[in-house]
């Protein structure tokens, strides 16, 4: 089979102490990288396996007429040749909780591939913020040409939900949030409470923020509609008032869960960073 590349990227294998695991980072340069030009804007995204080969696709057409600025992509992903047990590892850092019940059926299903469940678990979202934050960052910091200060994160699923979990306990960790059909239903919707408890204590929440879904992602039982619980989560964060707060909303037409990643990182990108002109 014919191997082939993706212009102007780089890739490399950081073991990660906060979680003891080796991560794959990908970095996507723009095509007009220079030391020359201003310090570039970095944009973190996560499940690189996928949202990382579908932005270099986009990217250089988009930043070529100008929809993007040129900005340094850090894709983050695992390494491991088995999909499935990236799956496992994504319950393990994107979540905030161990939602037992959720794990529960993950199981079953990785029976159904006569496979067995790596044995992870879920809740680990403050070791991969810290893993983010306390060794991937300084690693791009001190190899690229980056504004430490212009950072942004994007996150589909469950790394739409870590997005929000950032965004909540940290969010002066990201200028901007990418956020992608977050999966707000994890652990009987644990992220409002977590929203809820912030609010009593903050009236500022700065960040640009595009929060996103299909128009066919509504499924499941209550904690499981996937429309109505961002709208639940949209309404209140404009009900608070947060001082800062930069949020706007889509629901693609005809879009299912896995459908609409690409048009929530190619729109959503193009909104946070519309919003600084």
């Amino acid at each position: 089979m014919n191997q082939f590349t993706i212009e102007n990227t780089q890739q490399f294998e950081i073991f990660s102490k906060e979680i003891n695991q080796e991560f794959i980072i990908n970095i996507g340069l723009p095509p007009n990288y220079s030391k020359d030009h201003d310090k570039y804007p970095v944009v973190y995204v996560t499940d690189a396996g996928s949202n990382f080969i579908g932005l270099m696709g986009s990217l250089p057409l988009m930043q070529f007429v100008n929809d993007l600025p040129s900005f340094v992509l850090v894709g983050i992903d695992y390494k491991s040749p088995n999909s499935m047990d990236s799956m496992s590892l994504r319950n393990r850092d994107l979540t905030p909780t161990n939602d037992k019940i959720w794990m529960a059926a993950q199981k079953d299903m990785y029976k159904i591939f006569g496979e067995d469940l790596p044995q992870v678990e879920a809740g680990g979202a403050k070791y991969f913020l810290d893993f983010i934050n306390d060794e991937i960052k300084p690693f791009i910091n001190k190899k690229y040409y980056v504004d430490t200060t212009d950072q942004t994160y994007c996150g589909f699923s469950l790394g739409g939900l870590f997005g929000l979990y950032t965004l909540f306990n940290s969010s002066d960790s990201f200028k901007r949030y990418v956020i992608g059909s977050p999966s707000i239903w994890w652990d009987d919707r644990h992220i409002l409470k977590v929203e809820e408890e912030y609010a009593k204590k903050n009236k500022n929440l700065s960040a640009k923020v595009f929060m996103s879904i299909g128009d066919l992602e509504e499924e499941g039982g209550d904690n499981f509609k996937m429309i109505s619980n961002m709208k639940t989560l949209s309404n209140t964060l404009l009900s608070r008032n947060y001082k800062g707060l930069d949020l706007e909303t889509a629901i693609f037409e005809d879009e299912t869960h896995c459908s609409a990643v690409s048009a929530t990182l190619n729109r959503g990108l193009r909104k946070v960073f519309k919003s600084d002109a």
